[in-house]
């Protein structure tokens, strides 16, 4: 039986309703209470998400500790805190509102002038989370707390990193395996320069992890590609031209819209994305509105290529 008809069989069973996105990724689950879902309903959704990489379930009401106790069934919570190295009373919105350290809160809110949570209200570009650590995080979520209407922009795209790999022509698969991309810490995806970096640096020795442009999932067995962060990258053995040219066209490639999903954010949302096969970018919106969202992660691997990756079945959401 085929990886989409064990999907589809698998989706007829479960306690609630899988609509699928009329886009490259996403499904939207309704029918469920997240704070109140057994064990064995959990296994649906978590089956469900695997197959469509980003589930999105409307009109919730979590809080913060339901949001801990959600992130707990997806598998080991790890802080922004600790990702960034940065102590928990610099996260001023956790003690605003009260939060456990599992809980990043995304807003453009301000107390005295000085921003209390992370990401503001402007652009972000495209990124995967935390492809700067050795161990990128696997599911990220937001929780939409407080949003303003969707006519002021701050729509979310995902971008479904196994459709472009499937994609891309046998032969640029073959001239990119074995490749690794290092994710230099430089620039963050609001576009602002990390404190003690330079513009300057060198990328071909610039600290960060290395990862393999063709990334296998450690759950699915399927391929995805890799793209992490366009810029501080560097194509692990190339010149400084041949790495910019190789990923200027890797990119162009894989960031077309007829991979993506747009989420236009209301009150309730919560969405939960496989970071391990997505990247995603924020528009901005105005800033004269107030918008709160929580996050949280779980702990991730380190990305691989397996040995057999160039003849291993595409994702069930590959195909478009």
């Amino acid at each position: 039986m085929s990886a989409q008809a064990l999907s589809d069989r698998s989706e007829s069973q479960a306690p609630f309703q899988v609509t699928p996105c009329k886009a490259a990724l996403g499904a939207e689950i309704s029918g469920i209470d997240l704070k109140t879902m057994d064990d064995a309903t959990f296994k649906a959704v978590h089956a469900a998400w695997l197959n469509h990489v980003i589930a999105i379930f409307r009109g919730q009401s979590l809080d913060a500790d339901d949001l801990v106790r959600l992130v707990h069934r997806f598998g080991t919570p790890v802080t922004s805190s600790n990702l960034h190295a940065r102590k928990l009373e610099e996260r001023t919105a956790n003690q605003l509102f009260s939060l456990p350290p599992e809980v990043t809160v995304v807003t453009n809110i301000k107390e005295n002038g000085k921003a209390v949570g992370i990401l503001g209200d402007g652009e972000i570009v495209w990124h995967s989370d935390f492809s700067f650590k050795e161990k990128p995080t696997a599911a990220r979520m937001l929780v939409a707390m407080e949003v303003p209407p969707q006519s002021s922009g701050g729509s979310t795209f995902f971008l479904n990193a196994y459709a472009a790999y499937n994609a891309l022509p046998d032969d640029f698969k073959k001239r990119i395996t074995g490749k690794t991309i290092k994710q230099g810490n430089i620039i963050d995806t609001a576009m602002k320069l990390r404190p003690g970096a330079s513009l300057n640096d060198d990328l071909r020795t610039t600290p960060g992890p290395s990862h393999p442009i063709i990334s296998t999932h450690p759950e699915t067995g399927c391929n995805s590609i890799f793209l992490g962060r366009r810029h501080a990258a560097y194509v692990n053995g190339c010149t400084l031209d041949e790495s910019e040219a190789l990923l200027d066209e890797l990119w162009a490639r894989c960031t077309q819209p007829q991979f993506c999903y747009e989420h236009r954010w209301a009150k309730g949302d919560v969405v939960v994305w496989d970071n391990r096969a997505t990247v995603h970018r924020r528009d901005p919106f105005d800033p004269t509105l107030r918008r709160v969202l929580y996050a949280a992660q779980v702990e991730g691997h380190r990305p691989f290529e397996a040995p057999d990756a160039l003849t291993r079945p595409a994702h069930p959401r590959a195909a478009l």
